[in-house]
């Protein structure tokens, strides 16, 4: 990218110009310790100061919460902001102008051009934009998108405070239990039946009912798809009419989405579905947004817990009856985006469904995700075929807090008695072996690594392992061994996804993008092996290393994980433009708080393995402390490094080479003379690794 370049000297410009311990020093009281500050960390109850704050290389680390990085990560944390807006806020602290981001989305071609220009937009509530672009008829930046988006939020709860058709749409909200203090909270809205009024509203300007199409307001008759500027007008209709109105808005209080739920009695009641969600915009992707949330996360950021429900009026009760943690999915299933979300707010996850048979399919549906990230998570079942909102308005706030104390179930014990219901443990072996597959499959799924004792999730595996050998009247050893086995499986499953000349993990021309894949970094399978992190930890404090690994066979092309691979090829692209790839540049270069939090772990790793503690000195007036200094490698380590770790790639390569053989020479389907090629070539790997030079079968040399 042309512009990267000068992205990453901002981002530089940024860097430099603010001091990390003083810009901590604003959230944390910090005390020099040696070369470092130290501080009580504000994300969890620190008794015992374990935020580190490296002024030299301008990083921060708290160990307990395995978090770190960069003066823009510690504002993306604190602020629970993305990049961006932490970079603006940085750069309004640092006096740094940010050059303006030409974020414009392209309108539908078959748009007139009697557009009307963007000078009247402020006549409809619309910010305007000048716009720059060639084809100016058919860009327009996001601000006039969210501009838009807000204004016609404002229309709708307008709407539904003071039309006289709206009157339906309030007794509904009324006989739901919701409040006019929550319809103002919320911004709730109406929509109009009519199918022209916003063209009425717009007076019929294509360009202007364009942008409410291009925002998911507005669709389209399959009548005509090619409107003119004026008989085509009328072929757009509201998406939303005759329905109410729930927006849905960011963690930056902007509207994004709407939801619409259809009211008994309308015209279009029965012949459209009873919800109806605003499509996938430049503004919205339902995979990475939740309901509430905008509203929930200053209660999540103290309680550090979220209740999780499934629908709007759901959420919008339990606000009202002091649950403001809650929020609700999106009429789809819960995913791994929303999962990551919810871990930068909270640290226990509460699922609570309808009490239904369908509330707890959808239960089992989304276990596996909880596991997988390993999340503190319990799943609530309300009793009878209730949903939230009706528990709450039947029963009230402290019978919900009632059955959360006491009623709640570990994830993992849910999968239990989900995986075993209705099955005889005793006589049913067949259906008993199932329930055990099924089961460890999902512990399987599960990050906490076999002897971290002081990990809650591995305490929780523990138990569950002792009380399976229980259950399933099996020895523990077995169930056990069966998890490593199917731990084994899925590492093996992942070495050939990600291993490079079998399934395209090669990348010759673009970097790999690890952009958007938030989960992976809670999937162990993903991540650098301890070979892989050998030679990233050499990278990052020796950065000049990689010169001399140019002239190995070591590459990102030989890396299964994403994040060396991504990591290395910045390394070497930098080092190609005559830029020493130090840890500062590469925390520039990656705006990923994670991947800045994995680079200043591997900074410290390596730093650690080159610190000497030396021995205690008797003097006359007492006993010197123990003082730690750091080594740096010379020139003849760094080269034994370099040649063990590409000796470590090339043992590595000709173990999946002889593994491949063997599976090859174990399956079916070679013809005699493929096998004996297959043979020949698995005698000949041997033959090269043990060095062994070619001999006649005569004996002669």
């Amino acid at each position: 990218m042309a512009g990267q370049g000068g992205y990453d000297s901002v981002k530089e410009q940024i860097r430099e110009s603010i001091d990390i311990v003083e810009l901590i020093s604003r959230y944390v009281p910090l005390h020099r310790q040696g070369q470092n500050y130290v501080g009580r960390c504000p994300w969890h109850d620190d008794s015992r100061p374990s935020l580190q704050v490296n002024s030299q290389r301008q990083t921060w680390k708290c160990w307990v919460c395995n978090i770190g990085g960069d003066v823009f990560s510690f504002v993306m944390q604190m602020e629970k902001v993305g990049f961006r807006e932490a970079m603006e806020m940085l750069a309004e602290r640092a006096g740094v102008t940010i050059p303006k981001q030409n974020t414009f989305v392209r309108l539908p071609k078959n748009v007139s051009d009697d557009y009307g220009g963007y000078s009247d937009y402020d006549n409809y509530g619309l910010e305007t934009e000048p716009v720059t672009e060639p084809e100016q008829s058919q860009l327009v930046s996001k601000r006039v998108l969210f501009s838009a988006m807000n204004w016609a939020a404002g229309l709708y709860h307008k709407a539904l405070l003071e039309l006289d058709e709206a009157g339906q749409a309030r007794k509904y909200l009324r006989e739901r239990g919701i409040t006019d203090v929550s319809i103002k909270q919320f911004n709730l809205g109406y929509a109009p039946i009519q199918r022209d009024w916003w063209l009425q509203k717009l007076k019929g300007d294509c360009g202007k009912l364009n942008i409410l199409e291009v925002i998911g307001i507005l669709a389209r008759s399959q009548r005509d798809e090619t409107p003119q500027s004026n008989a085509g007008s009328s072929q757009y209709y509201d998406r939303f009419r005759g329905r109410v109105l729930f927006p849905i808005r960011d963690t930056q209080d902007r509207t994004v989405a709407f939801g619409g739920r259809v009211l008994p009695n309308m015209p279009n009641a029965g012949k459209t579905g009873k919800y109806v969600n605003s499509p996938e915009t430049p503004l919205f992707s339902k995979h990475r947004m939740l309901y509430g949330l905008d509203i929930a996360r200053l209660t999540m950021g103290k309680s550090r817990r979220v209740l999780i429900m499934e629908g709007y009026t759901d959420c919008i009760m339990a606000h009202q009856h002091g649950f403001t943690d809650a929020v609700a999915i999106l009429g789809t299933a819960l995913g791994a985006e929303h999962i990551r979300v919810l871990k930068r707010y909270a640290d226990r996850m509460l699922l609570v469904l309808d009490g239904d048979k369908a509330g707890r399919k959808r239960t089992d549906e989304v276990l596996g995700l909880f596991v997988a990230q390993g999340v503190d998570m319990a799943v609530l079942t309300l009793p009878g075929n209730e949903d939230p909102c009706e528990f709450l308005e039947h029963y009230g706030a402290d019978a919900l807090e009632n059955l959360i104390a006491n009623e709640t179930t570990d994830a993992l014990e849910h999968a239990f008695q989900s995986a075993t219901a209705g099955v005889d443990l005793k006589n049913d072996i067949i259906a008993g072996n199932n329930a055990l597959d099924k089961l460890l499959n999902v512990i399987a799924l599960n990050p906490a690594k076999i002897g971290d004792a002081n990990s809650g999730e591995f305490l929780r595996i523990e138990k569950m392992m002792r009380r399976l050998a229980d259950k399933f009247a099996v020895d523990e050893s077995y169930i056990r061994r069966r998890l490593k086995q199917l731990r084994e499986n899925a590492e093996r499953k992942s070495y050939r996804q990600y291993d490079g000349s079998e399934i395209g993990g090669e990348v010759e021309q673009n970097e790999t993008d690890i952009s958007g894949e938030a989960s992976m970094w809670n999937d162990r399978q993903m991540l650098p092996d301890n070979l892989e992190r050998e030679l990233l930890e050499l990278l990052i404090t020796e950065p000049a290393s990689i010169c001399k690994f140019w002239e190995t066979n070591v590459s990102e092309k030989v890396c299964r994980s994403p994040v060396t691979r991504t990591i290395y090829q910045r390394a070497d692209k930098l080092m190609s433009d005559g830029i020493v790839p130090t840890l500062e540049r590469l925390l520039i270069a990656f705006d990923d708080p994670q991947m800045k939090n994995f680079l200043v772990d591997l900074d410290d790793s390596c730093r650690k393995k080159r610190t000497i503690i030396s021995g205690e000195q008797t003097k006359e007036k007492g006993v010197v402390p123990k003082q730690s200094e750091e080594i740096p490698y010379d020139d003849e380590t760094v080269v034994m490094l370099v040649e063990q770790i590409a000796d470590g790639f090339e043992r590595r390569d000709y173990k999946r080479r002889e593994t491949n053989s063997k599976n090859k020479l174990r399956g079916e389907g070679l013809t005699r003379d493929e096998r004996l090629k297959v043979l020949a070539d698995y005698i000949g790997e041997q033959r090269k690794r043990q060095k062994i030079e070619d001999t006649d079968f005569d004996g002669s040399e």
